[in-house]
């Protein structure tokens, strides 16, 4: 009786853990990774917009384009460090663009196809006081 319970309860274990390894680590070939202090990020199918005290790592943003020839809308100011963005739409990882100690951009960039866009933003080492702001377009 024991030793059957105990296979039913492995089993059921087995398949949580397994379900759980999937919903988490989803299908995404990105994968967020970062260490942050005063972190406040957004992320709706059209604007993703994140804001930090303190950020090292990488975060990736997940938006839809609705349509070939969408464009990427941003503004980025940063106090300090070095940050690098990327997007991915088509499963090639292109540099979007790129902000360093002090600066502060703005402007409309990418070529969309329709569907699934990744924004994904990489930092050189830790970064201050930093804000970017995305919009399909």
């Amino acid at each position: 009786m024991k030793s059957a319970f105990l296979k039913i309860t492995s089993a059921l274990a087995a398949v949580c853990l397994f379900a759980s390894i999937i919903t988490l680590g989803g299908c995404s070939k990105y994968v967020s990774k970062y260490k942050a202090v005063a972190f406040v990020h957004t992320n709706t199918a059209k604007t993703a917009s994140m804001s930090f005290s303190d950020f090292e790592g990488t975060m990736v943003f997940n938006l839809k384009c609705g349509s070939d020839g969408g464009k990427i809308k941003y503004t980025a100011t940063l106090e300090e460090g070095d940050i690098k963005v990327y997007y991915d739409c088509d499963g090639v990882k292109t540099p979007l663009f790129g902000i360093g100690t002090g600066g502060e951009t703005f402007s409309v960039g990418g070529q969309l196809k329709n569907g699934r866009v990744y924004l994904i933003v990489e930092t050189d080492g830790k970064c201050r006081n930093g804000k970017l702001n995305f919009e399909i377009v």
